[in-house]
């Protein structure tokens, strides 16, 4: 029943395809999977498994958050100089912090599944056009991007590559652990979702990455963070980049070589 729906669908939205993607974002019917068709004509091959959309009630927040986790690395590389014998922390967080102020917010995705195919077969979540700012694709990249203690590194991506291969082969090429006392990293995958994995001896869970998954190592907790921050500092700073991180990581796209269109192009 749900394929006859879609194709219905699919033969109704194909008819507006040959009108310019102005008008379509002008009718209070247009939907998302309007876009995707009427974008079909002049790219017909796109990669489902990294095609994205940013809605527009989160491209207003993206710019404001980006500019507070910013300000909160400020604080914890700070506190982190005055412990005194934080040298390699302070340089990792001084690389995350980089990586946030030189990345501009925009153009970004809505974490969760906006692809064509996804669409056709959840009908009633195929969000109406003039909510979206703009939708794409990007090529899988060859890498997958870890923020790690150190810094952020680009490992690249091998056919059954797994987070502990990945942190093994980090290991290898710092000359040292960069995954030091930390039980938890998050994964967020092609398609925006954020899992939350053990990595520690005692919980360790088996997670494949995908080409274009980023995972974030956690923040250790106090004991962890001790020797580079004084007093409360790494439990409250640590806990808030810990929160606020994986979910601005899951609004970057998932590529580098990436198309996007929008209603008024």
């Amino acid at each position: 029943m749900v394929v006859n729906k879609w194709m219905g669908a699919l033969a109704m939205a194909a008819c507006l395809m040959a009108a310019p993607l102005a008008a379509l974002g002008q009718a209070d019917s247009a939907k998302l999977s309007d876009g995707w068709l009427d974008s079909l004509s002049s790219a017909p091959a796109v990669a489902w498994s990294h095609a994205f959309a940013l809605r527009q009630d989160t491209a207003a927040t993206l710019e404001g958050k980006r500019r507070r986790l910013v300000a909160e690395l400020d604080t914890l590389i700070m506190r982190a100089r005055l412990g005194g014998n934080g040298a390699g922390r302070v340089s990792g967080l001084t690389a995350w912090r980089q990586r946030l102020a030189e990345g501009e917010s925009l153009p970004a995705r809505t974490p969760g599944r906006f692809d064509l195919p996804w669409l056709g077969a959840h009908l009633r979540q195929d969000p109406p056009l003039a909510e979206i700012a703009l939708w794409g694709s990007c090529e899988p990249p060859a890498w997958v991007e870890v923020w790690h203690l150190g810094g952020v590194t680009r490992l690249l991506w091998q056919e059954g590559l797994a987070l502990d291969g990945a942190l093994e082969r980090l290991a290898r090429d710092a000359d040292g652990e960069v995954s030091a006392s930390v039980d938890y990293a998050w994964l967020i995958t092609p398609t925006g979702e954020r899992h939350r994995r053990g990595i520690a001896a005692w919980n360790t869970q088996a997670t494949p990455l995908a080409p274009g998954s980023r995972v974030m190592l956690e923040l250790p907790g106090p004991q962890g963070l001790s020797s580079a921050l004084p007093l409360s500092a790494p439990q409250a700073a640590g806990r808030l980049i810990n929160q606020r991180l994986p979910d601005y990581l899951a609004t970057r796209l998932p590529g580098d070589d990436c198309t996007t269109w929008s209603k008024d192009t």
